[in-house]
């Protein structure tokens, strides 16, 4: 096998891995089970506290998220505790809670932001800007970056 070849075959595992890992972020309740567990370990009755939903539900959507290698779990007694395993999926969590902590308390977004970047926020604002499972997620992250 060429140089090529196998740079070839490395970015192909990359991008199938990147991929993997976009499809199990896109729901958006996946996305703030993970933006919970990218603070602490939680277990399952504490992320259905956290984010307001029913335990088949979460659990449902760990499993997924496990399959894709995005947590693991830990099991204590009868509890199962979850964390973040890639280190790169946080990397990305933490890009977009960035992007997230750029937007002022009253909704106005940070100055940095192009002006046509702004005009599509406001758009997506006026659609709501986060699903009522995500509210949850922001509102502890505020509390958690101030503390």
């Amino acid at each position: 096998m060429s140089a090529h070849e196998k740079s070839k075959s490395s970015f192909d595992l990359l991008m199938n891995r990147a991929s993997d890992v976009f499809q199990a972020l896109s729901h958006p309740l996946r996305l703030s089970i993970c933006f919970e567990l990218s603070t602490a370990e939680q277990s399952v009755s504490q992320l259905c506290d956290a984010l307001r939903q029913p335990q088949h539900s979460i659990s449902q959507h760990l499993a997924l998220l496990r399959k894709q290698n995005v947590v693991n779990a830990r099991k204590q007694s009868r509890q199962v505790f979850y964390q973040i395993s890639d280190p790169q999926v946080q990397k990305v969590l933490n890009c977009i809670k960035s992007e997230i902590m750029a937007a002022e308390p009253n909704g106005a977004i940070a100055s940095s932001l192009a002006t046509s970047d702004v005009q599509q926020v406001a758009v997506a604002g006026e659609a709501g800007r986060f699903s009522t499972v995500f509210k949850p997620s922001f509102d502890r992250w505020q509390q958690h970056d101030k503390g």
